[in-house]
């Protein structure tokens, strides 16, 4: 059976974010994009990059001044400070960043999951979303949204072709950048789901660099692997890790195309990248579609919007 393998390169256009209908219609647009071409009923994976959706928890109807703060901790502080927080002693129980993400779920989750499961509808695919920063929620007829502890995370959601949410996927391993933002490590979740497709696996970012991880999406049985990623280092320039190497050929040297090398289940990695700016963070990245040793596809430039495609054979699982 072919599958098409679609990975999106997104830019950070701010007033996509602005409304529920402007992200919506954003969303769609790269979806649609995405598939452009691709015979009709026949099976795709599409994924977002990390942090697609981050910006929602700033800038989705709220003042001018916030998106115009210097950085991302400013803007939220200016949230909070216009009445978006009922209760001012709880800056004394939890640090802004936290109960920003937390105050702000309500009305970013319903604008992230009806975006993205209109675009998984409207794409007939099998669609990984960008992700964001806040706590996991549940919903329950009687009491409405409910958030699931008190931890916040970076996470997704994974959706089925019919837009129905399979899996809410944390990410496992975090940044300096990610700690200082008061995100907590996300050691649950279904890394691995089992769909009509056979196993899909997602580890975002900097997961998929961790051998371990690989190793554990590949034990369970995955086929495929899904990293979507926000780097934010200059492509081109010198690697944060050693000054003496170049981040992009890094990304490329040591990222899906060997993570896959001699694997008994994972074959493909599906890698869609983030660029643009958001406050004092400046992404770029090079989308690609990899196979054991070789990218199928990329991207490119590390910059500006990109479908970046291939159509594989999936593996016919033994027995």
């Amino acid at each position: 059976m072919d599958v098409h393998l679609v990975a999106v390169q997104a830019r950070v256009e701010p007033e996509a974010y602005r409304s529920a209908a402007a992200f919506r219609e954003r969303t769609l647009e790269l979806a649609h994009r995405a598939v452009a071409g691709l015979p009709p009923r026949e099976p795709r994976v599409v994924a977002f990059p990390e942090a697609y959706a981050l910006p929602l928890v700033f800038w989705l109807d709220t003042p001018d001044a916030v998106a115009a703060a210097p950085t991302a901790l400013a803007a939220g502080l200016r949230l909070l400070g216009r009445g978006l927080l009922d209760d001012p002693r709880a800056l004394l129980r939890r640090p802004a960043p936290d109960l920003l993400y937390h105050e702000r779920m309500p009305a970013v989750w319903p604008v992230y999951r009806e975006a993205f499961r209109e675009a998984a509808r409207a794409t007939e695919s099998y669609l990984v979303a960008g992700s964001l920063f806040g706590p996991l929620v549940d919903h329950e007829p009687a009491r409405g949204l409910l958030r699931q502890g008190p931890a916040s995370y970076n996470w997704l959601a994974l959706f089925s072709p019919e837009g129905s949410v399979l899996a809410r996927i944390p990410k496992l391993r975090l940044t300096p950048d990610e700690r200082k933002a008061f995100l907590s490590r996300g050691e649950f979740g279904p890394h691995v789901v089992h769909t009509r497709l056979g196993r899909l696996g997602v580890l975002v970012c900097l997961d998929a660099f961790h051998e371990a991880l690989v190793e554990r999406v590949d034990a369970a049985g995955a086929w495929l692997l899904v990293q979507p990623s926000a780097n934010a280092a200059a492509w081109n320039g010198p690697w944060t890790a050693d000054p003496g190497r170049i981040e992009g050929e890094v990304w490329l040297q040591e990222g899906l195309a060997k993570q896959l090398r001699g694997r008994e289940n994972l074959r493909y990695g599906l890698n869609p990248m983030l660029n643009g700016e958001f406050y004092d963070l400046r992404f770029e990245g090079r989308s690609s579609v990899a196979a054991a040793g070789r990218h199928l596809a990329l991207a490119d430039a590390p910059t500006g919007d990109a479908a970046v495609r291939a159509t594989v054979e999936r593996p016919v699982p033994e027995g």
